[in-house]
């Protein structure tokens, strides 16, 4: 048992850093809000209160928190108020993630975030703010050998001793194409929006919309349509940067059963995932990365959010050559195959592909056009391309399966291809609405761990649909 000790007191600076960076916008209305009528010191007195009360709190955190661990658990004793034991069994976690953020940079430190079975989905079980590089190794490499005496595997040596070849990595070039490519332009905008959506008390709205409407109709249209050409560009240089920033430095090695992905520049992160815990793979192929022959790979893994994405989304290959993706899966998964033949939908289910895109269409284009004639009937263009786009989505979809994997394709703009192991696939659903049933088609629809995560393809022959299912109940069956 190593003796208990507490953390690195830069680990203070951290936690009372991120809870003050959450606080910013609340303290500032509180501010604004106190100060609409006249300027005072007595407004910075609950902003000053809360200030110090982050701190006061994040020292006694501090003070209250210890850990140690030994060759079977890992003990981890917090609370201020209410103290707070919790003894973790190490071959019962399934994954650990290693971040070096700004504060831990400085002091030679890394935060660790350990995922251990049985906790809340999302949150790591363990977060250790500032520890030791050499103390994040020697845990590590307790719970690799914890893992290896459950499973009664021979472990000569330690594995983070031994050197691990690389078997993806980004070069500069990639990264920026990966930046360039990764649409998250969308993102930067949506979260823009919900900010201003909290500042609705002191921002005058009504009065905007009223001048964009009177905007509007003084043929000011083109200086609107400059201004979200502007917003939406601006936004697109935040993500390219934020991408690049965060896929600085990426690699990804083997140790042994684990899958250790290093990425990061102002916060560097490695994340570790065992290879047992991966539930599926998913390639992503936006429209703009399928013209130049890349793709994007995600693992499905059944815990929380190791890589800060998604529940249960850990991302292997940000941008990849798809040629190159069998090869590196062989590696990292050699129980996936990739390169399985996919069987298309029935001809029967195309015109409701044609058409699914035209529900939503056909009426606002109507009246886009009729309120803006003569030159607003080019509007009505956009129901032949949402009919091609239909006619695309149709030809891409499809689904495979094999002895022990299941593939399902879908969409266009982002086309998403989920591989699934047998034993990994927690249900599986077929569905028929009365227009499907009188096409004899279906919708299959395939659930992992995490709950939530699936992968569906609509309008499957409904007999191809039966198959797959009974493929499933045939595994079942064998299972006592």
């Amino acid at each position: 048992m190593t003796p208990r000790r507490r953390l690195h007191p830069v680990a203070i600076m951290a936690g009372v850093g991120k809870e003050l960076k959450n606080m910013v916008v609340p303290l500032l209305l509180i501010m604004v809000a106190g100060s609409l009528n006249r300027f005072s010191w007595q407004d910075f007195i609950v902003p000053l209160a809360a200030v110090v009360y982050t701190v006061v709190m994040g020292v006694l955190s501090w003070l209250r928190f210890t850990y140690a661990w030994d060759e079977d658990r890992l003990l981890v004793e917090e609370g201020v108020f209410v103290r707070k034991r919790r003894s973790i069994p190490l071959e019962r976690i399934h994954g650990i993630s290693v971040t070096e953020g700004i504060w831990q940079r400085m002091a030679g430190v890394v935060q660790v975030h350990i995922e251990a079975a049985g906790d809340a989905l999302g949150e790591a079980e363990v977060t250790l703010r500032a520890i030791s590089k050499e103390e994040a190794r020697r845990l590590q490499r307790c719970v690799e050998q914890a893992k290896h005496k459950v499973e009664n595997a021979a472990h000569p040596e330690p594995s983070a001793n031994r050197p691990h070849r690389a078997l993806f990595t980004l070069s500069a070039k990639e990264i920026g194409v990966a930046s360039l490519t990764s649409g998250g332009a969308l993102g930067v905008v949506a979260a823009l929006c919900g900010f201003l959506s909290q500042l609705g008390d002191f921002i005058p709205y009504e009065a905007l919309i009223r001048d964009l409407q009177s905007t509007w109709n003084g043929h000011g249209r083109w200086l609107i349509a400059l201004f979200i050409l502007s917003l939406l560009l601006t936004a697109y240089g935040v993500a390219i940067v934020q991408n690049m920033i965060r896929y600085a430095s990426f690699v990804v090695r083997k140790q042994e059963d684990t899958i250790v992905i290093a990425r990061g520049w102002l916060e560097r992160k490695e994340v570790a995932v065992p290879a047992a815990r991966v539930q599926g793979v998913v390639i992503h192929e936006n429209w703009l990365r399928r013209l130049f022959g890349y793709a994007s790979v995600s693992l499905i893994h059944a815990g929380g959010r190791l890589d800060g994405g998604g529940a249960g989304d850990v991302v292997l290959c940000p941008l990849v050559e798809k040629r190159k993706v069998a090869s590196i899966m062989q590696a990292c998964l050699p129980e996936y195959d990739l390169g399985v033949s996919f069987s298309p939908l029935p001809r029967r289910a195309k015109r409701r592909y044609m058409l699914r895109p035209l529900v939503w269409l056909v009426i606002p284009a109507i009246l886009a056009a009729y309120m803006e004639r003569p030159w607003g009937a080019a509007v009505l263009l956009v129901l032949p391309l949402g009919a091609w786009i239909g006619i695309r989505r149709f030809q891409i979809a499809g689904w495979a399966l094999s002895s022990q994997q299941l593939a399902l394709r879908s969409g266009w703009f982002r086309q998403t291809t989920t591989y699934v192991l047998k034993r990994h696939v927690q249900s599986l659903e077929t569905s028929a609405t009365w227009w499907q049933k009188r096409k004899q088609l279906a919708t299959i629809s395939a659930s992992v761990m995490p709950l939530g995560t699936r992968a569906r393809v609509v309008d499957v022959d409904e007999e191809d649909a039966a198959s797959i299912y009974r493929w499933l109940q045939r595994e079942r069956r064998k299972q006592p």
